[in-house]
Order: structure tokens, then C-alpha cells, then sequence
């Protein structure tokens, strides 16, 4: 069984972790259903609009499965720009500016 973990710790002292288990045996057939319980997506926080942009033109570089390409969603926040993609496994992951304020 292999287990990757990706460990955050902040100045303040708050501390998160990412735990991800390599698919073997059944695992490796089955397809990755967001809107069953469990991960639905992952997010991370870019510095720009700019950094959105171009991690999109990378991903589309590598022919990377990109659902929803960089565009405002106002719904979700004042000045929420991302850009949705795939990795290989079908779950979904975002890329998203948000200005601070």
C-alpha cells in the first residue's frame, strides 16, 4: 500500500495534511464519480489572474482534460477567476484567483 502525504504548517501554528493512497487491485478500474460521497474537488489559490492564465495554457500544452477554462464566477466571490481541470484519474481540480481584501 503506498501512501503520499503533503503536510502545510503556518507562522500561526495551524497545520493541515493531504493523505493520498496509490490505486492498486480493484482501484485501478474504477472511475472517479465527484458527486459520490467522498472528494468532490481540490482547490488551490493562485497570486494572480495572470497565474490562472498560465497554468491554462500549460495544461493545454499537455493535453490536459480542461472542462471549464479560465472565467469570472461571480456566484462564488468578488473577482473569483479559475480555471477548472482533470488529472488522470477524472478528479477535478481548480486553480482559482481571489483578491484579498
Amino acid at each position: 500500500m503506498s501512501v503520499v502525504f503533503w503536510e502545510l504548517t503556518t507562522q500561526g501554528g495551524g497545520f493541515s495534511s493531504i493523505g493520498l493512497m496509490k490505486a492498486e487491485g480493484p482501484g485501478l478500474v474504477r472511475v472517479h464519480d465527484r458527486y459520490a460521497p467522498g472528494l468532490h474537488h481540490v482547490a488551490w489559490h493562485a497570486d494572480s489572474r495572470i497565474d490562472v492564465d498560465n497554468l491554462h495554457r500549460l495544461l493545454i500544452e499537455i493535453g490536459a482534460t480542461v472542462p471549464d477554462p479560465p472565467a469570472d464566477y461571480p456566484a462564488y466571490g468578488n473577482g473569483y477567476y479559475a480555471v477548472f481541470f482533470a488529472d488522470p484519474d477524472g478528479i477535478k481540480l481548480e486553480f482559482v484567483y481571489l483578491p484579498r481584501r
